[in-house]
This record gives structure tokens, C-alpha cells and sequence, in this order.
């Protein structure tokens, strides 16, 4: 998807963490502790090292883990559209196909399919270290007027 915006600051800012602990990220986003592999925008691939805390009793990767992953990789996205206000998640979809233990590394790939007026969609897919497809999720977001404090330091910063 084409930055309409020219220069993205938050592009810029998820850049200099690839590979790398984000550093002051929402709670959630740091607890799923999520590398970033690349980011443009509209679109940002993450890895997650899949830890205890994040399985079922049977010791494979929760399905709430996983919608969360999507969920939150897709609310990452939408910061790299260079839209003024946050986007809110009004719909999630997950299909859980396949299955990760813990111990192992899941690649997160999230993008933006269409930003309309007062509406986006994106889609997000979760694979396996082999690259199989274990979840893919899709989701519509209503966009608001509110400005996040995480857009006005990046805005600030750029």
C-alpha cells in the first residue's frame, strides 16, 4: 500500500528496531515480545519466540495468542499508514490451520489491503519456521480523530 503522507515518522521509528526490543511499547505489545524483521508502509513482518506462558495445556501456541498476535501486528500496521487519527479494530476473523510448540519461532506478516475513508482492512498470516501457514487473520478498522501519544513523539521526532 502507497504512503499517501510522503515521509512516515512511525516507518522510521519501527526501522530502527528491527531486530531489536521495542522500547517503550504498549504492555501487551512487550510482553508479546515480538522482533521486527521489516516495516514499509502498510506492511510489517515480526517474529515471536513462542514461550510457556503463551500455550495450551498441550503445550502448542494458544489460538488466543495467535488472534492476538494478528490483532496486535495489524494495530502496528496502521501506524505505518501515516493517518492522522488511531485506527480501532471493529471486526477480527482467525483461521487457526496449523499448529507451533513452544520453543519455537513463528513468523507474523501483516498489510494492508485497503484504507478508505472511515474504513481499512488488512490481513495478517502467522508461519511456522518451516514457513507453513499455522493462522491467518483479517480484520476491518474504523479510523478515529484521536491522536496517540506513541504518533505525536514520533511526529515530534521526525
Amino acid at each position: 500500500m502507497e504512503d499517501k503522507s510522503g515521509t512516515n515518522p512511525m516507518v522510521e521509528v519501527f526501522r530502527a528496531f528491527v531486530g531489536k526490543k521495542l522500547e517503550n511499547a504498549p504492555p501487551f505489545t512487550n510482553w508479546l515480545d515480538g522482533r521486527i524483521v521489516s516495516c514499509n508502509p502498510g506492511e510489517i513482518e515480526m517474529t515471536f519466540k513462542i514461550r510457556p506462558e503463551m500455550a495450551n495445556p498441550t503445550g502448542l501456541l494458544h489460538g488466543g495468542i495467535q488472534a492476538a498476535i494478528i490483532d496486535d501486528l495489524i494495530g502496528m500496521t496502521a501506524a505505518t499508514l501515516g493517518e492522522e487519527g488511531f485506527m480501532l479494530t471493529i471486526d477480527l476473523h482467525v483461521n487457526f490451520i496449523g499448529k507451533v510448540e513452544v520453543g519455537k519461532t513463528v513468523t507474523a506478516r501483516a498489510r494492508f489491503i485497503r484504507s478508505g475513508r472511515r474504513i481499512a482492512h488488512a490481513v495478517c498470516e502467522i508461519l511456522d519456521d518451516q514457513g507453513n501457514l499455522v493462522a491467518r487473520g483479517d480484520s476491518n478498522l474504523v479510523k478515529t480523530g484521536y491522536v496517540p501519544d506513541f504518533r505525536k513523539k514520533a511526529d515530534n521526532a521526525g
